[in-house]
């Protein structure tokens, strides 16, 4: 019992918050010049999961990677900091119960709704991080079909229609294409058919999966026609729904927060006044 009283002890102290946001902002620094010294080394963690990455590239060039490492540990502490001192400070309020009005009393539990809501977007990187999907290069032709990774859904390219630059005036854009309407359609487990429209930074989303477009043609008029094609990114992310709920969480104690800072103004101009 001592040994645990002493870990939670010690994991509550704002002593740890010190040395873990001085570590951090240290780590950080290292990271900013060790990233620019070797940038090839991180560009996988676009397409790889953390620990897929972490097994591949991390433990194998520890002198480049440790900063990334020593940030993901220090990260860890921070959280479980933030959540020991957090349930402390809950506690204490729930223990000492109102002792002013009920309003004043919800209001101070403000920067413990935003600090559980870090706890939650941490978490939800995280799930993605780990849990998630990232494939990279899928290939497909009109006509053609391929099965969503991990799923039953199997995907078909039914059309690419681009509308390409007519005038004279931008010649850097000249037969170039401005807009592409990608016509998909997403078949599941039971033969139900559902067709959507893919774009540049306008994914389509089904099923708990997204399909971005990375590259497709034709997408510039040339003399050589090639055959058409669009190349695809397709992504599972199970912490997206956690992140906006968190995201949510933290502007609702913000603004509690706000409305509790703008109370006690006016209570203590009131009261300056009054004297």
């Amino acid at each position: 019992m001592k040994i645990a009283n002493a870990v939670w002890t010690f994991f509550g102290s704002a002593t740890l918050s010190v040395w873990a946001l001085l570590g951090l902002v240290g780590v950080l620094c290292c990271g900013y010049y060790l990233f620019e010294a070797a940038p090839a080394l991180y560009e996988p963690l676009n397409r790889l999961l953390l620990w897929d990455w972490i097994k591949s590239y991390g433990w194998h060039n520890l002198g480049n990677t440790w900063w990334f490492l020593s940030f993901l540990v220090l990260l860890g502490l921070l959280v479980a900091n933030t959540f020991i001192c957090t349930w402390q400070k809950v506690a204490s309020l729930v223990r000492h119960g109102v002792k002013d009005s009920r309003l004043d009393y919800a209001l101070r539990f403000s920067p413990h709704v935003m600090h559980a809501a870090f706890i939650i977007i941490l978490a939800s990187h995280l799930v993605t991080y780990v849990f998630g999907l990232n494939v990279q290069n899928n290939l497909v032709l009109p006509g053609r079909e391929i099965t969503i990774p991990g799923s039953d859904i199997r995907l078909r390219l039914d059309s690419i229609k681009s509308d390409f630059y007519q005038g004279d005036r931008l010649a850097f854009l000249k037969k170039r294409a401005l807009t592409q309407e990608i016509k998909l359609s997403l078949i599941d487990a039971d033969g139900s058919v559902i067709q959507k429209t893919l774009a540049y930074n306008s994914p389509v989303w089904h099923g708990g999966y997204s399909v971005h477009l990375k590259n497709y043609y034709p997408k510039a008029k040339t003399s050589m026609p090639r055959r058409p094609y669009t190349n695809l990114i397709i992504r599972r992310d199970p912490g997206v729904k956690t992140f906006f709920f968190g995201t949510a969480v933290f502007a609702v104690g913000l603004l509690a927060y706000l409305w509790q800072a703008l109370r006690q103004y006016r209570q203590r101009a009131s009261r300056e006044a009054q004297s």
